[in-house]
């Protein structure tokens, strides 16, 4: 193959791989190591981790950074725990963290900027990628992260993977009945939030609807997300119901309830429900967040009266 050809098809390469190139594809376009060295004292090439480079002028992404990385690891390797997490777009605490990628043999490493976990359990439904990045699904994502979280942040942190439909609750199970074990970090943590949420479970809509939960959850025969209807037919799905009391209770976010259209819409069916015999509540964030003993003092006056 002609150099100019093989100089072409590497170009390409580096153009889907966020900028990056290792030293081996460096080598198929006839780069000898003197040069390669050459333009890396040049600038041409950015060292972006053991044998791999940036080309000059290709963004310092978080995507190049974890690709250079895991291209820079000897065999198969998995971009994995915190790192998978931002890939996925899951928000997680800390500040600036090393890239974590996991790989199935071999011991556990440590290089400036990138730790490297074992694990002899990678099943391929664990596995996939997200464009030429390697990287552990969500559900296993999470697993992975329920040993360093705390219980409290690990329930809010699923509800928010469920809420963006990364994974559904019957994979974060079945991750669970792969990796669980007694003794196994984070097998009591992901347990302990999946108790609360079998396969029908259906997840939050927004993080006001999850701290109303929270709030209401103790509330006797409560149900979420239940449909109602009429005579008419079919009204809506309400946030909340308590069926023996005929109450319900909404949470009015701005993401649902904030335009115009919503109000109208809202109040249709508010208007189908109390003729239909039921009272509707309605919470906003001010009132779970900084009242949320008063609210459900209403509730609980409300469903012992009815």
């Amino acid at each position: 193959m002609p150099a100019m050809t093989r100089w072409a098809d590497l170009m390409n390469l580096v153009a889907n791989q966020h900028g990056v190139v290792t030293r081996a594809e460096l080598a198929t376009a006839d780069l000898s190591t003197r040069q390669i060295d050459h333009l890396t004292a040049l600038g041409r090439l950015v060292a972006a981790g053991h044998g791999a480079y940036r080309v000059a002028g290709a963004p310092d992404t978080f995507e190049a950074r974890v690709l250079a990385s895991v291209l820079a690891t000897d065999g198969e390797v998995w971009a994995s725990h915190r790192t998978a997490a931002r890939l996925w777009g899951i928000r997680v605490q800390g500040g600036e963290q090393p890239i974590e990628l996991t790989r199935p043999n071999g011991l556990s490493a440590a290089r400036r900027g990138v730790r490297v976990h074992r694990s002899t359990l990678l099943p391929a439904g664990h596995l996939t990628a997200i464009g030429l990045i390697p990287v552990t699904r969500p559900e296993r994502t999470m697993f992975d992260l329920a040993r360093s979280m705390s219980p409290m942040l690990l329930d809010r942190t699923v509800e928010e993977v469920l809420r963006a439909r990364l994974c559904t609750v019957g994979a974060l199970h079945r991750v669970l009945a792969e990796l669980g074990g007694r003794g196994r970090p984070g097998t009591r943590r992901m347990r302990a939030v999946l108790e609360s949420r079998d396969t029908d479970y259906v997840p939050t809509a927004s993080e006001l609807e999850a701290i109303g939960r929270a709030v209401f959850g103790s509330v006797p025969g409560i149900e979420w997300e239940a449909a109602i209807a009429d005579e008419q037919g079919y009204i809506r799905k309400v946030d909340g119901l308590v069926r023996s009391a005929r109450l319900v209770i909404e949470f009015d976010g701005e993401r649902f309830h904030g335009q115009p259209s919503d109000v109208t819409r809202d109040t249709a069916g508010d208007a189908r429900l109390v003729a239909a015999g039921f009272v509707v509540l309605r919470f906003g964030w001010i009132d779970v967040t900084r009242r949320p003993e008063s609210v459900r003092a209403t509730v609980d006056r409300l469903v012992l009266t009815r």
